[in-house]
């Protein structure tokens, strides 16, 4: 069955991706795959249920829109429409709590952060097929931020998909897990959220080194100017060891840099959260050295600022 799947996409002739543009919307990232498979829920989460892959050529696209007055109906609805012109059919769709929170969010084969945040309070997620179009299956999840409005777009196919490159610029924009000096409180207000790069801790270990630490001084002198702004800053771990270890261990470093942020820089702690994601979001392949030393990071996420 699965070769003749292969066998399938690789005679079929390639197909283009829907044309699902937005006003003002940038293509943040694109992946595509010619025979692989995806789950796209059709049902809330519940612990007895198992989302079976969908198979065929996928491609997967996060679209951002600046601003952030944006609602999770607002950024799904106008995707939604156009499907349903060209013919697609709602198979389902929830938001947030009502699909599963957590739960549901982590069963979805989304691209990663940076390039797709998923605020887990505040997504919406749809499923449409055709039956007869090609894509014939796609899934759409929406989340805001505070500086703009995410999409996800999940395309499945029976035929490959042709070949899409990023302009050069998106393709820049697109790979800043880590930042440039100066440029972290252009990406917290661009972005939303900025990896504080070149933070030492312990090997397991939640202390932070002495430092100094040029990015949480560039930090503190950001919220100094910017005396309403309030951040989470989320730890985040490799995936070595168990997810409730990793989870502990993520928060209890995030808590490290807001002490930090506060003892050193006079930052009101009122105007810091700490929150651990364990390896629940990385940024790189947990298969290499490398990978695993990117992934293990504090992010500072921008709730507000007027």
């Amino acid at each position: 069955m699965r070769l003749a799947l292969f066998t399938c996409l690789f005679a079929a002739a390639p197909v283009s991706a829907l044309e699902l543009a937005l006003p003002n919307a940038v293509t943040a990232a694109v992946e595509t795959s010619d025979a692989s498979s995806v789950r796209l829920p059709d049902a809330p989460w519940s612990p007895d249920t198992v989302v079976p892959g969908t198979e065929g050529a996928i491609r997967k696209t996060v679209l951002k829109l600046p601003d952030a007055q944006w609602t999770t109906l607002q950024l799904i609805a106008p995707l939604r429409d156009k499907l349903e012109e060209a013919g697609y059919v709602q198979v389902f769709s929830c938001a947030d709590a009502e699909c599963g929170g957590f739960d549901f969010r982590f069963r979805l084969d989304l691209i990663g952060e940076p390039d797709m945040y998923v605020d887990l309070g505040n997504y919406r997620y749809l499923l449409m097929r055709h039956p007869s179009n090609e894509p014939h299956s796609v899934a759409l999840v929406a989340s805001p931020t505070s500086s703009a409005g995410n999409i996800h777009v999940t395309e499945v196919s029976s035929a490959r998909f042709l070949e899409v490159k990023l302009e050069p610029e998106a393709e820049e924009d697109a790979n800043h897990a880590i930042q440039e000096p100066g440029t972290l409180a252009a990406s917290l207000m661009k972005r939303g959220h900025v990896v504080l790069d070149a933070l030492e801790f312990g090997s397991g270990s939640a202390d932070l080194g002495n430092g100094p630490y040029p990015v949480l001084a560039e930090l503190a002198a950001w919220l100094l100017d910017n005396p309403s702004a309030r951040i989470v800053l989320v730890g985040h771990t490799d995936s070595m060891g168990s997810l409730e270890t990793n989870t502990t261990l993520s928060r209890r470093r995030a808590e490290a840099v807001a002490g930090r942020l506060t003892e050193a820089f006079g930052i009101d702690p009122g105007r810091l959260e700490a929150a651990g994601a364990g390896y629940l979001s990385p940024i790189e392949s947990n298969l290499t050295e490398p990978g695993r030393t990117a992934n293990r990071r504090v992010e500072a996420v921008l709730v507000s600022v007027e």
